[in-house]
């Protein structure tokens, strides 16, 4: 088992000065593999987000559908009910096909407003701060 001791402060000099003495070639061959290797990560990382996004947004599709088939059965017969109530003519009829129509307008028009305008915001954010950070590497 290794201890710590103060041989290892030289090592890391040591280490940082061998960078500081690398060819210009070199330099650019070790940022453009790291960038790779970064890339890489923040690909598999996407990729994990986006399976977990995706799993939750099949079970809420899956409910969603279950409580959408209730509610237009349960809906159907409040149609039927109010019709007969309203005295059972075509105008009546038309009377619930109309603002049903009109619900159904409103509805999908505050659903789609709810829709995410920016998908993915955690990859996006560790992307942009990734390429600050390359960036500021790359100034230095």
């Amino acid at each position: 088992m290794m201890t710590p001791s103060n041989d290892d402060k030289p090592i890391i000099r040591e280490a940082t000065s061998a960078v500081d003495e690398l060819p210009t070639g070199a330099l650019l061959r070790q940022t453009l593999d790291e960038a790779k290797e970064l890339v890489r990560l923040e690909v598999s990382l996407a990729r994990d987000e986006l399976r977990e996004e995706l799993l939750q947004l099949k079970t809420a599709a899956i409910l969603f559908t279950i409580g959408v088939a209730v509610a237009i059965v349960a809906l159907a017969l409040f149609h039927v009910a109010i019709v007969i109530a309203l005295g059972n003519t075509a105008t009546a009829a038309l009377a619930v096909a109309f603002s049903d129509v009109a619900a159904v307008a409103l509805l999908g028009f505050l659903g789609y407003r709810k829709l995410p305008k920016a998908p993915l915001p955690r990859t996006r954010e560790r992307l942009t701060s990734d390429v600050r950070e390359l960036k500021q590497h790359l100034v230095r």
